[in-house]
């Protein structure tokens, strides 16, 4: 069985592991034994807490094999991007020039920087295991964090977001960064994505040019790679959008990557998702699979089951209920996969 659970602090090997495994591109998910700690810890605080509206609060959950008590992947959510230190991305804009004289009239695309984004609920932190790939286990980290968002949205902001990495190549050379950011930086992309997410962001004000990027100024090379993303995270990539999450107006400040946007209320999980309680007994033909989720012990749980849904009962096998913990009747969440 696997479960998508918060973190513990008892699981810190097992997440250095994925963390050590994840590399520079989960810039969130630093292999560094104190930043993990401290982001246990604040996730542990968070569920915690009786929250009324989005605030400090980080929530950190890890994928589990319950039969061997393996972590297979890892996925965070920051209830404002925000809240303490100013998130940064770079937004598209369009800057006219026009000159009546000449009849001339230019609009030109330039990268501006901004924290636009700051007061936005941020997916964050996703890894998956490489055996995991290609199994609903993707599916369940992403999904499983989206319902946790909608049953509890007191605690997140109404509009979500999800920061995806951009193209890069397995020595750590990003065409965006080589051209753009490596000018005013002096160090490798690697280094700062480090830094991206392990230290405080003021630096990024300190050393990112304030004006516009003019992108014809900006080399070919790296306009070529602006708002893609890189080939480790399509399938993350695909999960959100399925979920309604769109590239907008944003891209990443150090690689130009995607950053995907989308309001809370209009995403399927929000308008499909359903309350009911779960019963075990004998399953029959015409099942289905459910994402399923519930409240344990330390926090929110999600599962994914096959079983029979009934107007607001979900029927799946005793053996499961027990295996992860539930109860006769025990109130769930259901999504319909």
């Amino acid at each position: 069985m696997i479960v998508l659970r918060p973190a513990k602090l008892t699981d810190i090997g097992n997440i250095e592991r994925l963390a050590v495994d994840s590399g520079p591109m989960v810039c969130t998910l630093p292999a560094k034994r104190d930043h993990l700690l401290q982001k246990i810890e604040q996730s542990i605080y968070s569920f915690e807490q009786d929250v009324f509206c989005p605030g400090e609060e980080s929530y950190f959950f890890v994928l589990e094999d319950t039969s061997t008590g393996h972590l297979l992947g890892t996925g965070a959510v920051n209830a404002l991007a925000g809240y303490r230190q100013a998130f940064y991305s770079f937004r598209n804009d369009i800057i006219i020039h026009s000159s009546r004289e000449l009849n001339v009239h230019s609009r030109i695309h330039a990268l501006t920087l901004n924290h636009d984004l700051s007061d936005h609920s941020q997916l964050c932190s996703f890894y998956i295991d490489p055996s995991q790939r290609s199994t609903l286990s993707p599916a369940l980290i992403t999904l499983g964090r989206l319902m946790f968002m909608n049953a509890f949205s007191n605690r997140f902001a109404n509009e979500w977001m999800a920061v995806l990495p951009g193209i890069a190549d397995a020595n750590g050379r990003a065409p965006f960064w080589e051209h753009v950011g490596r000018k005013f930086f002096g160090m490798d992309y690697n280094q700062v994505e480090y830094y991206n997410g392990t230290r405080d962001k003021a630096f990024v004000a300190e050393l990112m040019p304030h004006y516009p990027l003019y992108v014809p100024l900006i080399d070919e090379e790296a306009q070529a790679v602006m708002g893609q993303v890189h080939q480790d995270a399509e399938l993350q990539y695909q999960l959100l959008n399925d979920q309604g999450f769109e590239p907008d107006k944003y891209v990443e400040i150090f690689d130009s990557g995607p950053i995907l946007t989308a309001p809370h209320n209009a995403l399927p999980i929000c308008l499909n998702m359903k309350t009911g309680s779960v019963v075990g007994e004998p399953l029959h033909a015409d099942t289905k699979q459910y994402l399923v989720g519930y409240q344990g012990a330390k926090g929110f749980c999600a599962f994914i089951a096959t079983g029979h849904l009934t107007e607001d009962q979900l029927i799946i096998t005793k053996e499961l209920m027990e295996e992860v913990g539930l109860s006769a009747h025990q109130k769930v969440w259901i999504l319909a996969l």
